[in-house]
């Protein structure tokens, strides 16, 4: 949900990738269009369909597995046309630690691997300035109390990708006397 805010505000186009269930909110939060991870045969062909034939620049993959060469095939396109190379950002193995990638495709097409885990200190206080002006908004799925964490760690595993936001650790002393914590804003407020 961040990573759409976050290509819209540096002017981006951002596709997302999701349980169709989510499209909806995805849209909201600035998505152009919202793949579903479904039927993996016709993904390549579906994304290329929601970008009007243009091939992807960029990708950053929070799945890996049998994703990962699939976002791939996204990114190549008609190389006389780019002014770039195509990236792939690699963040994530919710989909499995190993990917099967055809590598001659990597350097013909020129794709740029990179790994992300987190940034610098200026990356960080821009994020912040940002969610200060209301240009980044966090989305929160739920709350726990620390001394829940159990509970939490439960329901994060039960629910696998189905929910949307963030689910947040709240420490007792700041959970106020109606189960809410303090000074925790979403980007969709009660009632809005």
């Amino acid at each position: 949900t961040a990573l759409i805010q976050l290509c819209r505000i540096v002017g981006a186009i951002p596709y997302a990738v999701s349980q169709l269930d989510k499209a909806d909110a995805l849209r909201v939060l600035g998505a152009e269009a919202v793949i579903d991870r479904g039927d993996l045969p016709t993904f390549v062909e579906r994304v290329l369909a929601a970008t009007d034939g243009q091939a992807i620049d960029a990708v950053m993959d929070l799945v890996g597995g049998e994703m990962t060469d699939l976002f791939i095939d996204t990114m190549i396109g008609d190389m006389q046309r780019r002014t770039t190379y195509p990236r792939l950002s690699i963040a994530g193995a919710s989909g499995g630690n190993l990917s099967e990638i055809m590598w001659t495709r990597i350097y013909l097409y020129q794709v740029q691997i990179v790994g992300v885990s987190h940034g610098t200190r200026e990356e960080a206080e821009q994020l912040i300035a940002w969610i200060r002006s209301g240009e980044l908004k966090p989305v929160l799925h739920g709350a726990f109390k620390l001394s829940d964490l159990h509970q939490a760690e439960r329901y994060f595993v039960n629910r696998g990708s189905n929910y949307l936001g963030k689910i947040v650790i709240v420490p007792d002393a700041q959970w106020d006397t109606h189960g809410a914590p303090f000074a925790i804003t979403s980007a969709e407020e009660p009632g809005e």
